[in-house]
């Protein structure tokens, strides 16, 4: 018998699958693609490791593990730092350029990214809607229904300031909130619960770098395609309706800038008093 291979840098990363997967459609060859392709993989490939943190951040949460919670969330935000940078690479593709293998990618488009959603789903933006567009691929469904069903970061969260009795039950979604606005008002108000408070406030980062993040893409997606519909504009319409259909990519992605995954954490901000 022939005796085993040491493992190589090669080996352990597939690194000849890995640079195999870079197939170009356009004909003839166009630069652009394959700077768009790879862009487009590392931003999956980064989703990846973030699902794979925050899921774990949330088990921590709800097992009473705050410190690691908090470490683990803190990584997905100096990730997200990554994701914000890499649009200037994008922006580096010249609009003539783009267009010459742009219609080649129709229906395809981002919006279509079942990580992303996920990831929207992980956070607490969950939107049943969504769940329809991924039915005709019934592992990427049961994907996205077993993350709408899990417990999100908000969940988790919230088992914590039960965990350290900051009274948070009501009957009603109004007067939850308001609990919810007064405990993490009184959270940041002290100094009893500090870790507790990095906890809030990493998730904070987290909620903020994610509406950067789709700031920073909106301006790329303009500075590229201007007002064009997007790519996949049939799929819009068939998740949120007709309107969007009508409207181009930039003003549909421009509704996404409103949304906060923890609208509360941010309202506590105004509600803090200087006393």
């Amino acid at each position: 018998m022939s005796a085993k291979k040491p493992l190589s840098y090669k080996g352990y990363l597939h690194i000849d699958h890995l640079l195999g997967l870079q197939k170009l459609i356009s004909k003839p060859r166009q630069q652009d693609e394959v700077l768009f392709i790879i862009a487009h993989q590392t931003y999956e490939l980064w989703f990846k490791l973030m699902l794979n943190e925050l899921e774990s951040a949330i088990s921590h949460m709800l097992a009473g593990d705050v410190p690691e919670a908090t470490r683990l969330i803190r990584r997905v935000v100096e990730v997200q730092k990554v994701l914000i940078q890499q649009i200037t690479v994008l922006e580096t593709i010249r609009p003539k350029d783009f267009l010459k293998f742009r219609t080649l990618l129709r229906p395809a488009s981002g919006f279509q990214s079942l990580q992303f959603r996920e990831l929207e789903f992980v956070s607490g933006q969950k939107d049943e809607k969504f769940l329809k567009m991924h039915e005709d691929d019934e592992s990427d469904y049961e994907q996205l229904l077993k993350r709408f069903e899990s417990p999100s970061l908000w969940d988790g969260f919230r088992e914590v300031l039960e965990r350290y009795k900051f009274d948070i039950n009501a009957d009603s979604k109004r007067k939850l909130y308001k609990k919810e606005l007064k405990a993490l008002v009184r959270l940041f108000s002290g100094k009893k619960y500090p870790e507790v408070e990095e906890l809030a406030e990493v998730l904070m980062e987290y909620d903020k770098n994610f509406w950067l993040w789709r700031t920073h893409h909106i301006a790329m997606v303009e500075r590229v395609i201007g007002r064009k519909q997007g790519t996949g504009s049939e799929i819009v319409k068939d998740v949120v309706g007709p309107y969007a259909f009508n409207i181009s990519g930039v003003s549909y992605l421009q509704t996404s800038l409103t949304k906060r995954f923890f609208p509360v954490l941010w309202e506590a901000r105004t509600e803090i008093s200087e006393a």
